[in-house]
């Protein structure tokens, strides 16, 4: 058997390095015709190179197709998409009309430039800043675009991935308005179209100029670590290989890049400083079958240990854009947590190139029959008949999201985006049940309404008929609800009960947190409604002037502590319970329950530890603030999880 042995692979966050791929046309030339046989095919990407030399202007800082068609290149994608995409070069926009293309080439690719060409119009300039209706059209129209050939939305993500490449030198505004309608659309896009290689590119570099800051010392910290990290996985890896090569497993093992907005993301979702994570290496071993996919993994986990809650078999649940692989994490040498994936060839060609080579698969495949779920999925997004706000909401959220199944009562299954919580669950299942929601059971025990369902969990809604939705459910912190059916629902709810009633009013402080005694006032430019997400503006006066999120106008305004984050919320009546501790110490004791504190939100008012150093022991007091004496059984339970607590209940 021959191994290929790629321990030494360089781990790189992007494939670009500020150069071009090709010196000249002549050398575009040859790098785009090798593997294209069809003799019409390269006389018309001669022809089309040509059109693409002749328009260059250094002054123009627009992207080129010359530069364009490389990446598409490297997606493997057919010649009539490489044509299309050098002829739609919006330098060649006034040159060439849809006839003439179709008269020197064909149908087939005169259609594919007029779409992209089409999916450029929804801003009449790329100097102006877009806002969410620039988002809400440019969707729409990249959505037609996938229905009808998905190609033309390959070249426009390809053109995307190519305009962040050359911001560098644009306004701050221009960076960061592009930069956020990448991360709103073009990469969720590109992740449900399984192109996994434009989609980390386009969110790393999106991070870039939206979190410069952020960027910079994340990319320190790796590079500080990255000799250590390379020979620690060299060495694992050169291991594994010797493993599978003894029971006759033809494999290519290497250690692969941790993308900086995915460790960012986790740092979040963490609230950990990068040099806090545990699990910064990765590998991703790669096989010629699907049964050699679980025989590496039961390999891997009889030889070390691993963590049950990072094991995910894509394999035998696929993704919903096609996605196939075995997640695993393992403890490994020195006790380093490493993340493993394992997957065929055939797994790792479409996680990074999915629907982009879609026709290099049979008719029938699981590959072909994912692109035509894709498909699907975006038209019925698309046909839905719902408001522009409400597609975007949508599109940003559920649509892109792993997902978790879970039970009703009866035991049918539910399909939710993960992170949906137990308050999200009575959403989908009736909006009238969320509207008359007043708690719920998760396996016969009371949780929060803000708890983040698991798969296999049993879920059971409680309501009363004089309930009704609260405003502080739309709270972007207490994070109540998180899919786009149940923030839709909620907003329409109240901004039915409060149609006859101004605007103006509604929002005050009276439903607003964070404005203390400040005068509020509506912003004219946005109009923001009850229940949209909000910030206010200091004003000269004193004032607090409220926008919505998404106004273009505050790209305009540059002192950070100007900006004021607002919620949504209504006044509660918070309960007050002493709480009592039982643990033998350890060191991290203390912070592990301070952030189950904060992840369930909860405010500690009064704290006290005494430690016992003769047996160790410790007992805790504490002093907490809860939304609901409902909570508290269950809180008080998940005390009792965290390793060495044996005793946690209420006080009297």
């Amino acid at each position: 058997n021959v191994f290929q042995r790629s321990s030494n692979r360089p781990m790189k966050h992007s494939k670009f390095n500020g150069e071009h791929a090709y010196q000249d046309f002549e050398d575009l030339k040859h790098i785009l015709i090798a593997d294209i046989n069809d003799t019409t095919a390269r006389e018309q990407l001669d022809h089309a190179l040509a059109y693409v030399a002749e328009a260059q202007d250094q002054n123009d800082s627009r992207p080129s197709s010359a530069d364009v068609v490389i990446t598409l290149k490297d997606l493997g994608v057919d010649a009539q998409t490489i044509i299309a995409a050098l002829l739609g070069d919006p330098r060649l926009r006034e040159k060439l009309n849809p006839l003439q293309i179709e008269q020197e080439f064909n149908e087939s690719i005169a259609n594919l430039v007029k779409h992209v060409h089409w999916m450029n119009t929804f801003k009449a300039a790329a100097e102006t800043l877009e806002d969410e209706p620039g988002q809400v059209e440019a969707l729409r129209k990249m959505l037609l675009a996938t229905v009808d050939d998905v190609r033309a939305v390959l070249i426009r993500l390809a053109y995307r991935v190519q305009r962040l490449r050359g911001l560098a030198h644009e306004p701050k505004a221009l960076q960061q308005s592009v930069a956020r309608e990448t991360l709103d659309i073009f990469s969720p896009l590109a992740n449900r179209l399984g192109i996994g290689e434009l989609k980390w590119e386009m969110e790393d570099l999106a991070f870039r100029y939206l979190e410069p800051e952020q960027y910079m010392s994340i990319a320190k910290s790796m590079d500080a670590n990255r000799i250590q990290r390379e020979i620690y996985i060299n060495n694992f890896v050169k291991r594994l290989l010797q493993i599978l090569e003894n029971e006759k497993i033809q494999a290519n093992a290497y250690g692969r890049a941790k993308h900086l907005y995915s460790i960012w993301k986790k740092m979040q979702r963490k609230n950990q400083q990068v040099n806090q994570l545990a699990d910064l290496l990765a590998v991703r071993v790669v096989v010629e079958t699907v049964p050699q996919c679980y025989l590496v993994l039961g390999l891997i986990h009889g030889l070390w240990k691993h963590l049950p809650q990072e094991f995910d078999d894509y394999i035998a649940s696929p993704k919903e854009n096609g996605y196939q692989s075995i997640h695993t994490a393992i403890l490994g040498p020195q006790q380093q947590i490493i993340e493993i994936q394992i997957r065929t060839h055939e797994m790792q060609e479409f996680a990074e190139h999915g629907i982009a080579a879609h026709w290099r698969y049979k008719e029938g495949s699981s590959q072909d029959i994912a692109m035509e779920k894709t498909i699907a999925t975006l038209r019925r997004l698309l046909e839905n008949q719902s408001d522009d706000e409400i597609l975007l909401e949508e599109f940003k959220t559920d649509f892109f999201n792993d997902r978790v199944l879970v039970l009703t009562p009866k035991g049918a299954v539910m399909d939710l985006p993960r992170g949906a919580t137990a308050l999200d669950f009575a959403y989908f299942v009736h909006t009238e049940i969320g509207n008359h929601c007043n708690g719920a059971k998760v396996n016969g025990l009371r949780v929060p309404l803000s708890y983040p369902l698991n798969s296999g969990e049993h879920v059971e809604i409680l309501t009363d008929p004089n309930a009704r939705p609260n405003l502080n459910w739309l709270s972007h912190r207490k994070k109540a609800v998180t899919t786009a059916k149940a923030i839709t629902a909620i907003r329409s709810w109240f901004r039915s009960h409060y149609k006859d009633v101004d605007n103006t009013q509604l929002i005050s402080g009276k439903y607003l947190s964070g404005v203390g005694a400040h005068k509020i006032i509506t912003a004219s430019c946005c109009k923001p409604k009850i229940g949209d997400r909000i910030v206010g503006v200091y004003q000269e006066d004193s004032s607090i002037m409220v926008h919505r999120a998404s106004c273009p106008k505050l790209s305009n305004i540059h002192n950070d502590h100007h900006i004021l984050e607002l919620e949504w919320g209504e006044q509660t009546n918070k309960v007050r319970i002493p709480i009592h501790i039982d643990a033998f110490d350890r060191q991290g004791l203390l912070q592990d329950i301070t952030t189950l504190f904060n992840q369930t939100q909860i405010n500690v008012l009064k704290a006290s530890t005494e430690t016992d150093t003769a047996d160790q022991s410790v007992t805790m007091e504490f002093l907490i603030e809860i939304n609901s004496a409902d909570q508290i059984d269950f809180l008080l339970k998940r005390i009792e999880h965290i390793p060495n607590v044996f005793n946690a209940q209420k006080s009297t």
